[in-house]
């Protein structure tokens, strides 16, 4: 089998040479990784795991690595995200709980809750701000302004929300049975769109 367009062989010489060339990140997590992001404004990743943390690290020149911070949920990481600015993660875990790490402090918070795991983070940017979507198992999507405690809309989906992204002002949304909702940001609340179709 050959994946886009390459010859079968030329692909298992090409594992050779992908594999003198892996590195390994220091430090990494105890158990298995379930997401990753990079920063879109440094060399950054941050790196959810089932061993209940979230590790930063800064990769640089050839591949090194190096970690700078660490946080922890009370169960295991499902999702992780940065904002648009580079300047804080969000992650979202089986503690059903959505937290923020500002990297200029150091500081992780609570910022999100549900009342399943939250299976699926992203940053939205909206037009003269942002805000913090949350997935959960809980069958719903939550939208949060990080100035208040409380969601600012929340949609009940049909089934358990497993995946979603963003393309403003279009939000895809991926349900347990086969599931496929469409949201125009501009009127979050309603699916203006759904599978099938």
């Amino acid at each position: 089998m050959s994946f886009f367009g390459a010859q079968p062989a030329a692909a298992a010489t090409n594992t050779a040479v992908t594999v003198d060339k892996d590195v390994e990140l220091v430090e990494p997590p105890t158990d298995s990784i379930s997401s990753i992001s990079f920063s879109s404004q440094a060399d950054y990743l941050a790196v959810g795991s089932w061993d209940n943390s979230v590790r930063i690290y800064e990769v640089m020149a050839g591949g090194a690595s190096q970690g700078k911070a660490m946080y922890q949920h009370q169960g295991p990481v499902l999702s992780v995200c940065w904002n648009k600015e580079g300047n804080k993660i969000f992650s979202g875990g089986a503690d059903n709980a959505g937290r923020m790490f500002d990297v200029t402090t150091g500081q992780p918070t609570q910022v999100a809750q549900h009342d399943a795991p939250i299976k699926v983070v992203r940053w939205v940017d909206i037009p003269g701000s942002g805000l913090l979507a949350t997935g959960s198992w809980d069958k719903t999507i939550k939208y949060w302004d990080l100035r208040a405690p409380a969601p600012v809309a929340t949609v009940t989906l049909p089934e358990r929300c497993y995946t979603f992204d963003v393309q403003y002002p279009l939000m895809v949304v991926g349900t347990a049975e086969r599931h496929i909702q469409i949201f125009n940001l501009t009127n979050p609340n309603t699916a203006y769109k759904v599978s099938p179709w």
